[in-house]
C-alpha cells in the first residue's frame, strides 16, 4: 500500500483503526493492541492484580492483550512461569475473564539468554562467550543439548498456554535475548551449524518455531517478535528482512511483531519525549513491514488512534501496539470510539513510573494514572458520590491541585480552585519550553478540559496568602497543593550548613529562571543538585542557545534520579549535550565563587581544586514549601497538604496524593503504608 497522509479535513476520521482482522483462527474486533510487557504483578503464577491489570485494558476496547513474558526454561527468568502445569489453572481464568469483555490474549515465550541470570544464580546461556553490556556476565556458550532442551522448554510452554484457552503465543526473538544473541554476527561467534551465515544464526529460532507448531498445531496462532538491534555490526533491518521473509516462506508464523533497539541501543526499546510519536516506525520498523506479506504488529511511541490510523493508512502495520498509553488510560480506545477524545489521560513517555517503577520498586505505575495496578480499588469507574456534598477548595493549580480537584468534583464535591498565576498548570507551563521534553505539557490541556467538565471553579490570580483569606471562602475542606519555589542560597546536600563563598559577590539564578528566558551570557555554571530531568531540560536550553556550559553535579551520572536505567534516558541525552559546548562534571561540588571564576573539586578529592572562567551561575539547588504559610492553617480539621507543598518530590506523588484527595476527606479513609517513589523534584 502506498504511504497516504491524512489531510487535514479527516484528521479525526478513524475508518482503519475500526476494521476487525483477522490472524489464523482469532479475529480481532479493531487494530489496537497492547504488547507483551513486564509489570511486576505476577511473581511466577497469575495474580488478581494481574488479571484486573487485564481486564481494565479489555474493557477499554483493546482488542488484543498479551500475558507478560514467559519463562520457558530454568536457565531463564520470567515474569510468569510456563514451565509448570501449575500455571495453567491461572491463565485459564485471566483468559476467561478478558474475552468475556471481547479482548483476546496471547502469551510471549521468552528466554532472556545473555542479559538474564537463571535463577540458580549460575551464568546465563547464549550463543557466545560474549558479555551482554548491561548484565555484565561471561555467559556459557550453548550446546546442542541446551539449545534442545531449551527448543523443548518452549515448545512445553506453549502447550501449556493452549490448554489454558489463551489465543495464541509469540516467540520473542529480538532485544538481545536469546535468539537475538544467535542472530547478530557481533555475538555469534560459533563455527557449527548455528553460527556463520544469516540462515545458519536464525536455525535455533526456525527449529524453535517448528517445535511449537508440532506441539500446538496449525489451528493456534504462533507469532514471533524481531527487532534489528540498532547498534553498528549486528542485526540489521536487513538481516530481520531475510528472517522475516523465510519465516513467511516456510509457513512457520501466522503475523509478525516488529520492534527496535537491544542492549546495545536501549534507548530505543522504551523512547521517551526526546524521540518523535512513532519514532520506531519512522526510524527502522516501517521500512521493514512494508515488505511483509503477514500480518504485522508495530509499536513505539504511539499515543493516540490518530498516529495509529496515519500508521495503518500508509501501510506500515496491520495492528498497532499501544504499551504506554493504554497503561496511562486503559479506556484511550473506547473514549475515543464514543467521542470523548479531550477525556483520554495522555501519557507522557516519561518512563518514571512505568519502566521506572518496575526498575526501582518492582512493580509498574504511572505517574498520571495512579489506578494502574490498582484497578480493582481505584480509579475513575471506582470513585463513589460522597454521601455528603461539601465545598472543597484548592489552593494551587498545578498537577497536583488539579488533580485533587478532578477527584474531588467526581466524588460530587462543589470544588473551588484557586492559583496565584493567571493560567493553571504550575511547572507545567516551564515543561512546554523544554527543548525535548515539551510532550509532558499535554496534560495541561487534558486538565483543563477536566476542570470544566466536572464544573469545577478556577479562579487565576488570587493570591491566598493567610488564614484570613482562607476562611473568607467558607469551603469544608482544604487541599493545599501551592508547591515550592527554588532556592537561592547555593545549596548543596554534601555541604549542608556551608554554601560556597562569594555567593553574595554574583547574581544567581535558578533553573526555572533559565527555562523562563533569562538573560543570560555565558560561558555558564550549572549547579544540578536535583539529578532529575530538569537537569537536562536546563542544560539542553543552555547548550541550543550556544553557551559554554560546565555541568557540576553531585551524582555519579547525568540525571542519575531518573528511576530508569541511564541507558534508557539519559544517555541519549548526553549524546546530544556533547555535540555542544558541554563538559560534565561528576560527584564534584563548588568551593567558591566569585565574579567571572568558579572554584570547584570532586567530592573524593576537595583539595584537588579547579578553577574555571564562567560568566553565570545557575544554581539547581531544589526548592522549599511555602511552610509560614501552612503553619497558619494547621488546626484547619479538614486540611490536605500534598505535591510538592508536602515535599518536593516527582509528579508521581504530586498526581497520586491528588486523586486521592476525594478518599482523603471520608471517615472511612485510612493512610497508606509502603508507599514509594523515586527521588528528584515534581517534575
Amino acid at each position: 500500500m502506498s504511504a497516504v497522509d491524512l489531510s487535514e479535513e479527516n484528521e479525526r476520521a478513524l475508518e482503519l483503526v475500526w476494521q476487525p482482522l483477522t490472524i489464523g483462527n482469532v479475529t480481532l474486533r479493531n487494530r489496537i493492541v497492547r504488547a507483551a510487557h513486564g509489570t511486576g504483578f505476577a511473581r511466577g503464577m497469575v495474580s488478581e492484580t494481574m488479571k484486573a491489570y487485564q481486564l481494565e485494558r479489555a474493557r477499554g476496547g483493546v482488542a488484543l492483550g498479551f500475558a507478560e513474558g514467559g519463562q520457558v526454561h530454568w536457565s531463564a527468568p520470567g515474569f510468569l512461569d510456563l514451565t509448570t502445569d501449575d500455571i495453567v489453572d491461572g491463565l485459564a481464568d485471566m483468559a476467561a475473564a478478558v474475552q468475556g469483555e471481547g479482548m483476546k490474549l496471547f502469551q510471549q515465550l521468552m528466554h532472556g539468554g545473555p542479559t538474564l541470570y537463571a535463577h540458580d544464580g549460575s551464568a546465563p546461556w547464549a550463543a557466545s562467550a560474549i558479555v551482554d553490556p548491561v548484565l555484565n556476565i561471561v555467559p556459557r556458550p550453548m550446546t546442542k543439548t541446551m539449545i534442545d532442551e531449551v527448543i523443548e522448554g518452549f515448545a512445553a510452554a506453549a502447550g501449556r498456554v493452549k490448554a489454558a484457552g489463551l489465543d495464541g503465543v509469540e516467540v520473542h526473538g529480538g532485544h538481545s535475548y536469546i535468539f537475538s544473541s544467535f542472530l547478530s554476527p557481533a555475538t555469534n561467534l560459533r563455527t557449527d551449524e548455528y553460527g556463520g551465515s544469516l540462515e545458519n544464526r536464525a536455525r535455533i529460532l526456525v527449529e524453535t518455531l517448528r517445535a511449537i507448531r508440532a506441539r500446538v498445531g496449525t489451528g493456534f496462532v504462533l507469532g514471533v517478535r524481531l527487532s534489528p538491534d540498532g547498534a553498528d555490526h549486528m542485526t540489521t533491518a536487513d538481516d530481520i528482512v531475510e528472517v522475516m521473509h523465510g519465516l513467511e516462506r516456510d509457513g512457520l508464523v501466522d503475523y509478525l511483531n516488529i520492534s527496535y533497539g537491544s542492549h546495545y541501543r536501549r534507548s530505543k526499546l522504551i523512547g521517551v519525549t526526546r524521540e518523535p510519536r512513532g519514532y520506531m516506525v519512522q526510524q527502522a520498523t516501517g521500512a521493514i513491514t512494508k515488505q511483509a506479506t503477514l500480518p504485522t504488529m508495530i509499536t513505539g511511541r504511539i499515543l493516540s488512534l490518530q498516529d495509529a490510523e496515519r500508521i495503518l493508512r500508509n501501510g506500515e502495520a496491520d495492528m498497532v501496539s499501544m504499551v504506554r498509553a493504554l497503561i496511562a488510560d486503559p479506556h484511550l480506545v473506547r473514549k475515543t470510539q464514543e467521542g470523548r477524545l479531550a477525556e483520554v489521560r495522555p501519557c507522557i513517555s516519561c518512563n518514571q513510573a512505568c519502566a521506572g517503577g518496575l526498575t526501582s520498586r518492582g512493580l509498574m505505575g504511572c505517574v498520571v494514572n495512579p489506578a494502574c495496578g490498582h484497578e480493582s480499588t481505584r480509579g475513575d469507574a471506582l470513585m463513589q458520590v460522597s454521601r455528603r456534598q461539601r465545598t472543597v477548595l484548592v489552593i494551587g493549580g498545578g498537577p497536583a491541585g488539579m488533580e485533587a480537584a478532578r477527584s474531588c468534583a467526581l466524588a460530587g464535591h462543589r470544588v473551588v480552585l484557586h492559583e496565584r498565576s493567571d493560567r493553571l498548570g504550575g511547572q507545567l507551563n516551564l515543561i512546554k519550553l523544554s527543548p525535548s521534553r515539551s510532550d509532558l505539557a499535554d496534560l495541561l490541556p487534558y486538565y483543563e478540559n477536566e476542570m470544566a467538565r466536572l464544573g469545577v471553579e478556577v479562579v487565576l490570580g488570587s493570591d491566598l496568602r493567610s488564614r484570613a483569606d482562607v476562611d473568607a471562602i467558607g469551603a469544608d475542606e482544604v487541599v493545599v497543593a501551592t508547591g515550592a519555589t527554588p532556592r537561592r542560597d547555593g545549596f548543596q546536600a554534601w555541604r549542608p550548613g556551608e554554601p560556597p563563598a562569594g555567593l553574595d559577590d554574583v547574581e544567581l539564578h535558578t533553573g526555572w529562571d533559565v527555562m523562563a528566558g533569562a538573560d543570560i551570557t555565558g560561558p555558564v555554571l550549572l549547579v544540578d543538585e536535583i539529578g532529575h530531568y530538569e537537569g537536562i531540560d536546563v542544560a539542553e536550553t543552555l547548550v541550543r542557545a550556544g553557551h559554554q556550559v560546565h555541568h557540576v553535579t553531585r551524582f555519579s551520572n547525568l540525571a542519575a534520579n531518573i528511576p530508569v536505567a541511564y541507558d534508557y534516558a539519559a544517555a541519549p541525552h548526553a549524546e546530544e549535550l556533547y555535540k555542544g559546548n558541554y563538559e560534565l562534571y561528576t560527584r564534584t561540588l563548588v568551593h567558591a565563587v566569585e565574579p567571572g571564576r568558579v572554584t570547584i573539586a570532586p567530592l573524593a578529592a576537595p583539595n584537588r581544586l579547579t578553577v574555571l572562567d564562567v560568566n553565570a551561575f545557575v544554581f539547581m539547588s531544589g526548592a522549599i514549601p511555602d511552610h509560614d504559610f501552612q503553619a497558619q492553617l494547621e488546626d484547619i480539621p479538614r486540611l490536605y497538604v500534598i505535591g510538592d507543598a508536602l515535599g518536593p518530590r516527582t509528579l508521581e506523588p504530586a498526581i497520586t496524593e491528588g486523586s486521592l484527595a476525594a478518599a482523603r476527606f471520608e471517615g472511612e479513609w485510612a493512610r497508606p503504608t509502603w508507599v514509594r517513589y523515586s527521588g528528584g523534584s515534581s517534575v
